[in-house]
């Protein structure tokens, strides 16, 4: 049974893929709906969601 070394690229699968592509779309109907009040605001919320995003997939990660 061959070894899989640390720097080897892991797999995603389908279900990682749209768990990542409806995270994606939560976020972008929430820009969407804060754009109509403020256009920077859209784009800070946005941006804000990304990171909160960002970490809790590397929170998932590490445990």
């Amino acid at each position: 049974m061959p070894k899989t070394r640390s720097s080897d690229p892991q797999t995603v699968g389908l279900t990682s893929l749209l768990d990542l592509l409806g995270s994606l779309l939560i976020i972008a109907a929430i820009a969407l709906a804060v754009a109509m009040f403020s256009i920077p605001g859209a784009l800070a919320s946005a941006g804000a969601l990304l990171l909160v995003m960002s970490w809790l997939i590397d929170r998932r990660k590490r445990t």
